[in-house]
């Protein structure tokens, strides 16, 4: 590894001391990738990565880039930006950043919490939180599209900009979008919608080539169904729609805004789509999902940031085929031992092994990431803890974790979680192996 002095990888002695001490130990190894530094590459990313058949992987900053933005507490910390980190050809040396887009914080958007998702053609699309129309909170849909020629300049077009002047559309949108079969994208909005309390919407692209895309509202969240989804949906092959709500649902145990659900929207022939509550949180099992439902041999797991011993907890969702889906609690977070508020979702290799971060907790309070292997014989899940994060060098974890070609790579904020408008420290790219 090269250990000068460049911003493509970590710029501390420690960093460096800590990758050579790596290639000696047993166990799952963490390896930073690439640092931010604000501006112009962005800082805060909070989503989940992907990557494309070649390896590269994508991904958003919450603020950073070279936008003179309002949201973000002023010009010095920027609107948000979306990256590419491409492999050294080598096998080995730094990784390259490069900076796709820059938001600007006006008519494009500002503050992509939201990841990307990719189309066959290599176009991403994603959501920016706010913005849309001058200093309205609204938000927008976009699309970033790779150049003609290599070593272009990417293209972006805002495909939807939420009404804020309407009572019925979303804002806010916060989760990555998803693609079904014939075209059309599918997210939730934290907010707006006929209650207020947020919305999941369908966004189709145009009959002719260079039309507008059409939004429509599918559900609007009413509290005691649900309230405030942060995350993404995940698409069956029949249409239907899986997803969480933070808030809304039950009110018990301390929750005053309620525990949070998960849900099922399903389409009908005349165009309309019924919601089906799969659980209703109650703190005691879990409360407040940050993270989506993710779909593995017929079930559905998912986290929760919190419960009654405040740490959170991994879930598993059974179908009840007819009568009531049954919620097991497979794993409770202990905090100092293994980590504390799960914000993300869960992902799975073939074995059937699980994988996710947490936040905060674990033997240096600043998160974990974690590895559950599946019951033998009816048994409990085992835990290993593949990472505990310390400061200075990775820190609070907020997205999920992205398995590819045996590694799992993700991201730390560096902004403690809080991405507000003084968040300026810049967040980090890491890949785990050997676990």
């Amino acid at each position: 590894m090269n250990c000068s002095p460049r911003r493509t990888l970590i710029l501390v002695t420690a960093a460096c001391a800590f990758l050579a001490g790596a290639a000696f130990a047993s166990g799952p190894q963490e390896h930073l990738l690439y640092t931010f530094g604000g501006q112009p590459d962005g800082a805060g990313p909070a989503a989940t990565l992907i990557a494309d058949a070649a390896g590269n992987l994508y991904g958003t900053t919450f603020v950073g880039g070279n936008g003179l933005c309002i949201w973000s507490g002023g010009a010095q910390n920027g609107c948000g930006a979306i990256f590419e980190l491409s492999p050294p050809a080598s096998g080995t040396g730094p990784w390259t950043e490069t900076v796709l887009y820059s938001f600007q914080g006006g008519l494009d958007g500002a503050l992509p919490y939201a990841g990307l998702v990719m189309d066959a053609a290599g176009n991403l699309y994603g959501a920016a939180q706010v913005g849309g129309e001058g200093t309205q909170l609204n938000g927008t849909i976009y699309e970033l599209s790779p150049p003609a020629v290599s070593g272009g300049a990417w293209t972006f077009t805002k495909l939807y900009t939420f009404q804020v002047s309407s009572s019925t559309d979303g804002d806010f949108p916060m989760g990555t979008l998803v693609f079904d079969h014939a075209g059309n994208l599918y997210g939730t909005t934290q907010g707006g919608g006929t209650s207020n309390q947020g919305t999941v919407f369908e966004l189709s692209p145009p009959s002719a080539s260079g039309g507008p895309w059409t939004e429509t509202v599918l559900h609007s969240f009413a509290g005691t169904d649900g309230w405030g989804p942060v995350a993404g949906l995940y698409i069956d092959g029949g249409g239907n729609l899986y997803g969480t709500t933070v808030y809304g649902g039950l009110h018990t145990n301390g929750c005053g805004s309620g525990c949070g659900v998960a849900f099922k929207l399903l389409p009908s022939s005349g165009g309309t789509w019924t919601e089906q509550l799969l659980h209703r949180f109650d703190a005691q099992d879990g409360a407040n999902p940050y993270g989506g439902l993710t779909f593995y041999r017929g079930n559905y797991f998912g986290t929760t940031a919190s419960n009654t011993k405040t740490a959170g907890t991994v879930f598993e969702l059974t179908p009840g085929h007819g009568g009531p889906w049954t919620l097991t609690t497979i794993h409770t977070f202990n905090d100092v031992s293994d980590g504390r508020t799960p914000y993300s979702g869960v992902t799975f290799d073939a074995s059937g092994n699980l994988y996710g971060t947490t936040y905060g907790g674990g033997l240096n309070s600043y998160g974990t990431v974690y590895k559950l292997s599946p019951p033998v014989s009816g048994g409990a899940w085992t835990e290993t803890l593949l990472e505990n994060f310390s400061y200075p060098l990775t820190i609070s974890p907020v997205g999920g974790l992205l398995l590819k070609g045996n590694k799992l790579f993700g991201t730390v904020s560096d902004c403690n979680g809080s991405f507000t408008a003084g968040c300026s420290i810049s967040g980090n790219v890491f890949v785990i192996t050997n676990f």
